[in-house]
């Protein structure tokens, strides 16, 4: 059996790959960090760190406990709560995962009625981007999710909602602003502000294909991690954004949203679990959902 303790200080410097700010970061004398790492190696039967005066680095047994320890560490973590939950009364908890735009559209329908229907459960959000959200899925740091699509993870389960356009956003003083749907090709000049490719792969897709349809590479003179910091970046005149249509919730004053002329791209919002049986929180959760969008999760 691992020692948590153990576990704990290994992955400390796993993923520092250095003891010194490892051992701060437990509060540890290095000597004794240094001792449980010798210990647990003692325990498997097996070197996890090649260490010498310059550098430390992981050997393929580390790197396997590494991604292993993590998901240990957080289940062990989750069987304490549980425990300090039932003692309080609160046996039942729900960690729920979001991305903007999506918590001023769906998630907040579905999570008002959770919270109407399910009171005894205890509910912890958490707003990230796709990718992270996806990976927090994959590792049990989250029951559920609400991801941007097409997207496509293995050993996680995803099921789209709904699809919706993209919109164009401009500044309101722009030669644009008056139209009700603007030509693509006519922006073939313009700036462009987005999302990292590496956070939001499928927005990312998307718009650019919706560009390259229309004749044109687009040119991004900034990136940002939210989309209401976009549209910020946008009202302030920096450039135009290509975002989904809820974004339509955000009224920001100096911005403002068009249709696409002709047939624009959609995108898709998904719902992310693991793929494992809901237990009776996340099995209330689905069957909301699926009241809301009228599809079926169970």
């Amino acid at each position: 059996m691992l020692d948590a303790r153990r576990l704990t200080c290994f992955i400390a410097v796993a993923e520092t790959l250095h003891f010194r700010k490892a051992a701060e970061r437990l509060r540890l004398a290095q000597p004794a960090l240094s001792q449980q790492i010798r210990r647990l190696e003692e325990e498997l039967g097996c070197q996890l760190l090649r260490r010498d005066r310059r550098r430390v680095e992981l050997t393929p047994a580390g790197r396997a406990l590494l991604e292993a320890g993590r998901r240990a560490l957080v289940h062990l973590t989750h069987a304490a709560e549980a425990a300090q939950r039932a003692a309080a009364g609160q046996e039942l908890l729900l960690r729920v995962g979001f991305l903007s735009p999506a918590a001023y559209s769906l998630v907040p329908d579905v999570l008002r009625r959770f919270r109407v229907e399910h009171p005894e459960v205890h509910l912890v959000l958490r707003e990230a981007d796709s990718v992270t959200l996806l990976e927090e899925v994959r590792l049990g740091q989250l029951d559920v999710a609400f991801v941007r699509g097409p997207i496509t993870a293995p050993g996680i389960r995803i099921d789209v909602l709904h699809r919706e356009p993209l919109v164009v956003v401009l500044p309101s003083g722009h030669r644009l602003a008056r139209r009700a749907r603007v030509p693509l090709g006519e922006l073939a000049d313009e700036s462009f502000i987005g999302f990292p490719r590496d956070t939001a792969p499928s927005l990312h897709d998307a718009m650019t294909g919706m560009c390259l349809e229309a004749g044109f590479a687009p040119t991004f003179v900034t990136e940002a991690g939210e989309w209401y910091t976009i549209v910020s970046l946008v009202a302030a005149g920096l450039g135009c954004a290509i975002l989904p249509a809820s974004v339509r919730t955000f009224e920001r004053k100096g911005a403002v949203y068009r249709d696409v002329a002709g047939t624009p791209r959609h995108v898709e919002l998904a719902i992310a679990r693991g793929p494992t049986p809901p237990g009776p929180a996340l099995r209330a959760c689905l069957r909301i959902v699926s009241d809301v969008t009228s599809v079926d999760l169970l």
